[in-house]
């Protein structure tokens, strides 16, 4: 069960604040790393297509070329890693409308 906890500041950002075991399990994956990175250039709502191309972008140019092609990264998208950051409160994703529609800061918890 996640010890996940999320707040909102003065300036009505959302915040989710993560244990240290989340926060490892959240980063340890380089395609989710991929998806904050993109998730914060553009923020939300962001439809799964474009989420994938632009991740799929970001890991051919760290593979020099060769990466997933986009359909098989955004089925993996949408039923590994985006319902992964769901349930850690990361994100909100609609599965059914394929679309994150909300994106809250990260922040470690004091433990």
């Amino acid at each position: 069960m996640s010890q996940t906890t999320s707040r909102t500041t003065d300036d009505g950002r959302a915040v989710v604040e993560l244990g240290a075991d989340e926060r490892y399990e959240l980063l340890a994956a380089e395609r989710r790393r991929a998806v904050l990175a993109v998730l914060d250039e553009r923020g939300a709502p962001t439809p799964l297509d474009e989420l994938a191309e632009a991740v799929a972008a970001r890991e051919r140019e760290r593979a020099g070329g060769s990466a997933d092609g986009h359909d098989r990264l955004a089925v993996s998208l949408h039923h590994v890693h985006l319902p992964r950051m769901a349930d850690l409160g990361v994100l909100d994703y609609d599965a059914g409308a394929n679309r994150v529609d909300a994106v809250r800061a990260l922040r470690e918890r004091s433990d």
